[in-house]
């Protein structure tokens, strides 16, 4: 049990042990903590409420008193310059609009005067939308030219009109801007009602009734829409310009900008989630934020606007925990992410921008202002997260994925490296523009949550940051930060195939350049063999000159053996495999990965990611404070290592073909399985790790292993470097050495007569003891390739109770809560104290989805139900169910 009172959590515990009057209180804590959360969130809706009723009041006012001028001021005092049919085909059922909207302000104010959060308006609208539809009458064939027509045709018309324009009765206005209030109106009205409709709690007495309102509003409002289209859409954009941009000397009327529509919807803009009020132009997004300060008149503030340009894009963002209905517009350094209340909304207006940006490109296309050549955005996707850990904490590391041209790359960074990215860049470039990085826990205190929102926040930073002209003409600062390529953008620049010709020519040359020109035996460089004239042959390699930009890191293999190869910051871990592979003579190498390990973790590296810099040895000239302070770091970077080992496995048969014609492969994989048997990772007998003592003394020290026929001369020592302190404690030394002492004589035997039998395949190897070592690999790899265990990738993962008992009833098992999870070619397997509880066989997987602290997946036989595991290794465990699924498929 776990419970979190005012953020502080009480650690887990026994509840039977809990007095029951303790247990009493601690409900009626949370229960209390929980109503507070509930009742301040219901405080700040309500108070937005009124805000917007607030809105919707001072708007009708000033809608009436416009209208009364019209009547007072002009259709009054013309009924005798004009006819009826003239007065009606220019004011129109004016005069019914403005008693009906009267008295509708009437019952609205009166209302709202007697204002709380329980304050329903949803019927007052319900009883007055029906009538608004004398709206229809006002708009139909309503035209802006009908003014400058009457005026030209009657001459006292004009003059009338010119001597109240030279009063400047319209505040700088002119007739027509007042005609066309009524048919801007009703759109209005359905802005304000789904503003409101958003900040009501379900519960809320009013939230039935204006959802009814709503929806007959929009159906109203649909008809005025097709009827006034055009006019609507263009006197829009002035209404925009007025009250948004001309304070802050922006022009957005434009001849080829058109309005398309409006939408009440949040944002996620900078630090944090925002509700705002969106205007969609052919190619424009305009922000507005409603303005909760009483004091001030105008109701609505610009927040961000984004112009939308041939480069422009949008992306797609998939579902998360606390995350749904997200889609990104993003414009060179500007980005706007819209969080939408349902599907239906988010596919809606994912398709209205995809469809303007698609009409801008191809606009220029036929201008042909694109040309072939021209750089291509830059975007980020957020892959995943990795939980890491240091010497005093833990910390979560963002796997970003770079898609630039003909490059992929994977960038591992964390939140608050960004931060000081940001800082810097600002310092250098004061004018740039990019979003801003906040320190504060906005997005909520629980953890994955934060993570989610910072996904995405992260994706929007760095996009901005690559795609910046401010960026492009200096770059060697940020590339160097987020450790990228030099020539990361001459690469996108150039042609595919030109990239890859020069990243393939460099990685020759990194190759050809691991040795100098003497002739040095494998055995001399790898450890891997201990005489030059084994099968293992020796390698010829060109001397490296060294250049500014390459530096000597260090591989290792199992067993510490180890050689060193330079690389360039051009290269990537696939191109260090390959060099690696090439050095020790590997003959393939695709299921290989490196492993960077330290004290605190181990991680798995992806083909496209960095190469890691590992120093090689420790400054030499710091002070003794300086060398205090680094103490922890320095520490980290002494014991981290980068090891290449096996990673993927498949089917027995397969392995053993791969094997048996590649000895270095042989080698490598049997002093990998060595590792894993003093790990505990298989489950063996006490017979079989005898056994497996006397393979690793023929493998590894074949002199000692020649010279022991005695009890006395047994080395016992090294027999124990293989078998873990917990199993041999189990059971006497001398036990230990008289069971494998009778063991050595039957092994000897057995593969004496193996070579007997195969002398002529093993004519390549000549030496007794490189026979003997081949023979023994060879027999220790099939018997160990028989262990349910081999070939599983593990991870720790704690089954919540809910997927438990479902997979319990399903497959009819016993689970424990906390458990591993190993990864097969072919399935996924939970294991508990060595013991295999369940098998789920990775064709019947579909939607496996990492999250921050767990992944989900469904399983076909149960797809209804989504199952949670919970485990920091979400996303390793999503790319191996992959990864051995395209294998399967390919097959």
């Amino acid at each position: 049990m776990q419970v979190r009172l005012q953020g502080k959590v009480i650690l887990p515990c026994n509840i039977h042990l809990i007095p029951r009057k303790q247990i009493i209180l601690i409900q009626s804590y949370y229960r209390m903590h929980s109503c507070k959360i509930k009742y301040q969130k219901r405080k700040k809706w309500a108070r937005y409420r009124k805000c917007v009723i607030q809105e919707l009041v001072d708007s009708e006012f000033t809608y009436l008193k416009d209208l009364e001028l019209i009547i007072v001021k002009f259709f009054d005092p013309l009924q005798t310059i004009l006819t009826d049919a003239q007065s009606k085909l220019l004011f129109r059922n004016l005069k019914q609009i403005y008693l009906l909207n009267k008295q509708f302000l009437f019952e609205i104010s009166e209302r709202f005067s007697n204002f709380t959060q329980h304050t329903c308006f949803g019927k007052i609208f319900d009883k007055y939308v029906q009538f608004f539809k004398i709206y229809f009458e006002y708009t139909s064939g309503f035209s802006i030219e009908v003014v400058s027509s009457l005026r030209k045709e009657i001459p006292k018309l004009n003059d009338f009109i010119s001597e109240l324009e030279e009063a400047d009765i319209f505040k700088g206005g002119n007739l027509e801007s007042y005609l066309i209030k009524p048919v801007q109106r009703l759109p209005k009205y359905v802005l304000l009602l789904k503003d409101l409709i958003k900040h009501t709690w379900q519960s809320h007495p009013d939230y039935e009734s204006l959802q009814v309102s709503v929806n007959k509003f929009i159906e109203v409002n649909c008809k005025i829409d097709i009827l006034m289209d055009n006019v609507l859409k263009n006197q829009m954009l002035f209404e925009l310009q007025k009250q948004f941009f001309d304070s802050i000397n922006v022009s957005i009327v434009e001849s080829t900008r058109r309005y398309v529509q409006s939408e009440t919807i949040n944002v996620l803009v900078s630090k944090q989630q925002k509700s705002v009020i969106v205007y969609i132009c052919n190619d424009m997004i305009i922000l507005t934020q409603r303005n909760q300060n009483n004091l001030v008149k105008q109701h609505e503030k610009l927040y961000e606007y984004l112009y939308l340009n041939e480069k422009s894009y949008c992306k797609n963002k998939p579902e998360t925990q606390y995350c749904k209905f997200l889609f990104t517009v993003s414009s060179q350094e500007q980005s706007i992410t819209f969080i939408c209340q349902d599907a239906e909304q988010k596919q809606k207006l994912l398709s209205l921008f995809e469809s303007l940006i698609n009409d801008i490109k191809t606009k220029y296309q036929k201008l042909e202002i694109l040309q072939e050549c021209e750089v291509q955005s830059i975007q980020v996707f957020a892959k995943g997260t990795e939980l890491r850990k240091s010497l005093l904490q833990s910390y979560t590391v963002y796997v970003m994925f770079i898609s630039a041209g003909s490059q992929n790359l994977t960038l591992l960074t964390r939140y608050s490296s960004l931060i000081k990215l940001e800082n810097m860049i600002r310092k250098q470039f004061p004018d740039i523009s990019i979003p801003h990085l906040s320190k504060n826990q906005w997005a909520s205190n629980k953890k994955t949550q934060l993570i989610e929102a910072r996904k995405i926040i992260i994706e929007n930073f760095l996009e901005a940051v690559l795609n910046s002209p401010l960026i492009k003409q200096n770059p060697e600062q940020v590339l160097k930060y987020l450790e990228l390529p030099p020539s990361f953008y001459e690469a996108i620049a150039s042609s595919p195939d030109k990239s890859s010709v020069e990243r393939e020519s460099l990685r020759k040359t990194m190759k050809s350049s691991s040795f100098n020109t003497d002739d040095i035996s494998l055995s001399e460089t790898l450890k891997f063999v201990r005489n030059t004239n084994t099968i293992r042959q020796t390698m010829h390699h060109k001397s490296l000159k060294i250049s500014n930009q390459t530096i000597n890191i260090k591989i290792m293999f199992p067993d510490e053996f180890y050689i060193f190869l330079p690389i360039s910051p051009e290269l990537r871990v696939a191109d260090l495999i390959e060099m690696a592979a090439e050095a020790i003579k590997l003959q393939s190498y695709e299921d290989f990965k490196f492993f960077l390990i330290n004290d605190q973790e181990v991680r798995i590296l992806d083909d496209e990611d960095c190469i890691p810099q590992i120093p090689l040895n420790k400054p030499s000239n710091e002070s003794v404070m300086s060398k205090f302070t680094h103490l922890f770091k320095e520490r980290e970077k002494t014991n981290t290592k980068l090891l290449l080992k096996k990673y993927l496995y498949l089917t027995p048969k397969q392995e053993k073909k791969d094997y048996q014609s590649d000895l270095v492969r042989l080698n490598l994989i049997c002093h990998q399985a060595f590792d894993d048997i003093k790990n505990l990772r298989y489950q063996l007998t006490n017979s079989q790790y005898q056994m497996y003592s006397i393979y690793y003394l023929i493998i590894k020290y074949y002199e000692n292993f020649r010279h022991i026929f005695t009890k006395q001369s047994l080395p016992i020592n090294l027999v124990k470097q293989l078998i873990p302190d917990k199993v041999y404690k189990q059971v006497k030394e001398q036990t230990w050495v008289q069971e494998i002492y009778v063991a050595i004589g039957i092994v000897k035997q057995e593969i004496e007569q193996i070579i007997k039998q195969h002398d002529k395949n093993l004519q390549g190897i000549k030496k007794l003891e490189q026979q003997f070592q081949y023979i023994t690999e060879l027999i220790f790899m099939e018997s160990l390739q028989q262990n349910p265990f081999y070939g599983l990738q593990n991870f720790n993962i704690e089954i919540p109770n809910a997927s438990k008992e479902i997979l319990q009833r399903q497959f009819k098992c016993q689970l424990d809560t906390y458990c591993t999870l190993g990864v097969k070619y072919d399935r996924f397997i939970i294991i508990h104290n060595m013991e295999k509880k369940l098998e789920i066989f990775l064709s019947d997987i579909v939607n496996l989805a990492p999250f921050p602290f767990y992944f989900q997946f469904q399983i076909k036989q149960i797809q209804d139900e989504k199952f949670i595991f919970k485990t920091s290794n979400g996303l390793e465990i999503q790319k191996l169910q992959e990864l051995y699924s395209n294998i399967s498929n390919n097959l």
